[in-house]
């Protein structure tokens, strides 16, 4: 008796495990079918992910595709929602959702934000990313590369034709930032194309066909500017503002967040008082150290901003930039081996350049890694030259906004073990949806919680000066969810933006008005750093209690990352063994 219930036992278990298994192999048909399908829509976004069998297409926006997207869409939805989460390995459970939830969020864009409506810049950054993918990222031999790029560079006139029939009203602002850079598309065919094709060994023939079709192309761009001067421009009268009711549903798809937007700006609202608290205590000695008395008849804000006036003196001269960010790579890595916060795979090194000239920008640096499907390419740490036309006084302003604690907190928040450490930890993950629906706020929470964590390890032996230039980072991100919340849900104006930016958020003039139009141009993506960074938080005090004794910082940080890049949600679900 006793071992027939074994036998039985044993025998449910074994069915149990069948039907398991066949669900979760339906599911990854399924997977594969709806990628490659995925794929087709967005080619462009496949050529960066590193998904190769469409480098030859721009994307369709014609209102026969768009139509007939939503529907492809609300298909996967039905198809997808059929599976019982019950019967999916807890890997496979996690991508249905994430594959559910992303779904959703274009399904959203298509009904109801019709993003293609009014927003110019959608189409511009098609153009210019299909083709400086292409000319840039060295994933294919060049001759093939630069073949692709003259597909895409002929079918420009008919895209641009879609986007004038589908663009009815927009901002002024998107109007005015999609006139420039369309410029900077005209640019990219005439010169950087150009100057890709000079370099390679190629037929007459196919030189010519590359030169007929960039004509071509470059006058279409050139008509569209026009059209967006003449005739988008005048008629348009769209507010640059989403609206309560399309940011809240806005935050709600792209955050993927279990907090809401009131809770997520009342949490910002008292993090930003709590930080000017711990930046004043911070300040109040250095003060001191720095002026020789005490700040008698000062608010904290004022203490603080004379602070950081002197802290940025202590900066590099422009020539020792790339030298510096060189040593501190050197200097984080030592340190984070010392403190045993994490494997470095050291197989994997960062390549320190100077930033290719069509690249130059704002910040001093910038990481630039290959798509999360491209195997054995280079990771790029570029660090920008200081432009040679620059005034004495432009350069010293620059100099003094990236002094060398600001250098260290930057190359933490990009490389090192920010974006670059996270984003090779997460390519092991051999999920396929992780890899291409990756979570903004898991990404750049995590790139946040890094510059946290060096911080409570004692960087730079525990100096004030650090620490305070640290949180000076930290307000912004802060700052930066406020203001997301407070324009696109509320009615803020520039002068309070730029108000709160500068006198709380120690900002100069320059960088405020710059994330000014930043935050009238995108919505919820700035909210991503500061959600992110909360939900790691909190997560990390749950683990601790799970953890008791045992807790590992090194074992947390590892597990967080080894998961891919789903949203904190579902690394919850992971970590806690919910």
């Amino acid at each position: 008796m006793k071992l027939k219930l074994i036998f039985t036992f044993m025998m449910l278990i074994f069915i149990l495990g069948c039907a398991r298994q066949t669900e979760d192999e339906k599911f990854s048909r399924l997977v594969d079918k709806f990628m490659d399908e995925y794929f087709k829509h967005h080619p462009v976004s496949a050529t960066w992910v590193g998904y190769h069998k469409y480098d030859n297409l721009l994307d369709d926006f014609s209102e026969r595709t768009l139509k007939e997207r939503l529907e492809w869409l609300k298909s996967y939805r039905e198809k997808f929602s059929k599976f019982d989460l019950k019967k999916l390995s807890k890997d496979n459970s996690i991508d249905c959702r994430i594959l559910l939830e992303e779904i959703d969020e274009r399904i959203f864009n298509l009904e109801e934000l019709k993003e293609y409506e009014w927003n110019p810049l959608i189409y511009n950054s098609v153009i210019g990313d299909g083709l400086m993918y292409l000319i840039t990222q060295d994933f294919a031999p060049a001759e093939e590369r630069l073949k692709n790029a003259l597909e895409r560079v002929k079918q420009i006139p008919n895209f641009i034709e879609q986007a004038k029939k589908n663009l009815k009203d927009a901002p002024q602002i998107h109007i005015e930032t999609a006139i420039r850079q369309n410029k900077g598309n005209i640019n990219i065919l005439k010169n950087d194309l150009m100057k890709f094709a000079d370099t390679l060994k190629i037929s007459d023939e196919l030189r010519s066909e590359l030169k007929k079709a960039v004509e071509a192309g470059v006058k279409s761009l050139e008509e569209y500017g026009r059209w967006l001067e003449n005739e988008l421009k005048p008629k348009s009268k769209r507010d640059f503002r989403l609206g309560k009711e399309l940011y809240y549903k806005k935050m709600k798809y792209y955050l993927k967040s279990n907090l809401t937007p009131d809770e997520i700006l009342d949490l910002a609202e008292r993090e930003k008082e709590k930080t000017h608290n711990e930046m004043y205590q911070i300040a109040l000695p250095l003060y001191k150290y720095y002026y020789g008395r005490e700040p008698k008849g000062m608010d904290k804000l004022s203490v603080i901003k004379a602070v950081l006036d002197k802290i940025v003196l202590e900066h590099p001269r422009p020539s020792e930039i790339m030298d510096r960010i060189k040593s501190d790579l050197n200097y984080l890595t030592q340190f984070i081996k010392e403190k045993n916060l994490l494997t470095l795979d050291e197989s994997k090194p960062l390549v320190v350049r100077e930033t290719p000239e069509y690249q130059r920008g704002v910040s001093v640096a910038s990481l630039e890694a290959p798509g999360p499907l491209e195997k054995n390419m280079k990771t790029f740490y570029n660090v920008s030259p200081i432009p040679e036309d620059w005034t004495p006084e432009q350069v010293e302003s620059y100099l003094r906004e990236y002094n060398y604690y600001s250098l260290l907190e930057l190359s933490i928040h990009e490389a090192i073990p920010g974006h670059y450490v996270q984003l090779y930890y997460s390519n092991r993950c051999p999920s396929i949806v992780r890899s291409v629906f990756w979570s903004g706020p898991m990404v750049e929470g995590w790139a946040v919680y890094a510059e946290r964590l060096m911080i409570e390890n004692g960087i730079l032996n525990n100096d004030p000066k650090m620490k305070l230039i640290h949180l000076k980072w930290y307000i912004r991100v802060i700052i930066n969810a406020i203001l997301d919340h407070k324009i696109h849900a509320g009615n803020m104006t520039q002068e309070e933006a730029l108000s709160l930016m500068m006198k709380e958020g120690f900002q100069e003039r320059a960088e405020a008005e710059g994330k000014w139009r930043r935050a009238c141009l995108t919505s919820a993506q700035l909210s991503s750093y500061f959600t992110g960074f909360q939900e790691i938080m909190a997560l990390r005090d749950e683990y601790m209690k799970l953890k008791g004794d045992k807790f590992n910082i090194k074992e947390f940080n590892e597990n967080l990352l080894s998961h891919g890049s789903p949203p904190v949600k579902y690394l919850r679900e992971i970590l806690l063994q919910l």
